[in-house]
């Protein structure tokens, strides 16, 4: 469904091409470090919850009507998750959670200067999809460690989430096409968890990713040939 809905929005950014106007394609990819904020449980002041590393990597498209601006569009795989220490009473456990998601973002934007070397700017929303789930248990004093897929259950569990993103970094304009590094930040506002009794009152991810991309225009400008 998601796919359908972004071949269409392609589309439509096809036709509307003007003569000024650059689309482009591409591919990124890069790694999340990423972690559950949970909030309103007073259970969690006794449960460390960390970061935990993953990879995140997709496909872009660009569409720029303006000679700095334009619209990005992804559709990426992405792997979140959270470490939660539990030494209460006595125990020395690390829970470590991780789902796979399908996230497609809609974001503005913005180079900053001029030739090859520009700086970039991304901010929009998105919105994810959770293919899969698992879950695994350490015991850190004996060493022992349990891992299994989770199956999820629509009673417990939203495995849709959306939210903000906000990305910098900057990119480099080859002849054939632009490679681009990025910082960025995401801020989930979904609530993956329906069971405010054993989680908390809001469940959601805060992700922190490091992106290196590359593109290349499948229609180039004709009023300036910078762009």
């Amino acid at each position: 469904m998601l796919a359908k809905k972004l071949l269409l929005f392609l589309l439509f950014l096809f036709f509307l091409n003007d003569a000024s106007a650059q689309f482009s394609i591409g591919v990124q990819g890069g790694s999340n470090l990423s972690k559950m904020d949970f909030t309103n449980n007073p259970e969690y002041r006794f449960t460390e919850v960390n970061y935990t590393q993953g990879f995140i990597g997709g496909i872009v498209i660009q569409y720029l009507n303006e000679k700095h601006a334009g619209v990005q569009a992804e559709f990426n795989y992405t792997q979140r998750g959270w470490n939660e220490n539990d030494t209460t009473a006595g125990n020395n456990l690390k829970f470590k959670n991780q789902v796979n998601y399908i996230e497609m973002p809609i974001l503005t934007h913005v180079n900053i200067g001029g030739g090859k070397l520009r700086g970039l700017f991304n901010i929009g929303p998105y919105i994810a999809y959770a293919l899969s789930a698992k879950k695994s248990v350490e015991d850190l004093n004996s060493g022992s460690e349990e891992s299994a897929d989770y199956t999820f259950n629509s009673d417990t569990d939203n495995r849709l989430d959306f939210g903000l993103l906000v990305g910098g970094g900057f990119e480099y304009r080859f002849s054939f096409g632009k490679f681009a590094a990025e910082a960025r930040y995401t801020i989930g506002l979904g609530d993956i968890n329906k069971i405010k009794i054993q989680q908390s009152e809001l469940s959601q991810f805060r992700v922190v990713s490091v992106l290196v991309r590359f593109t290349i225009p499948l229609i180039k400008p004709k009023k300036d040939p910078k762009l």
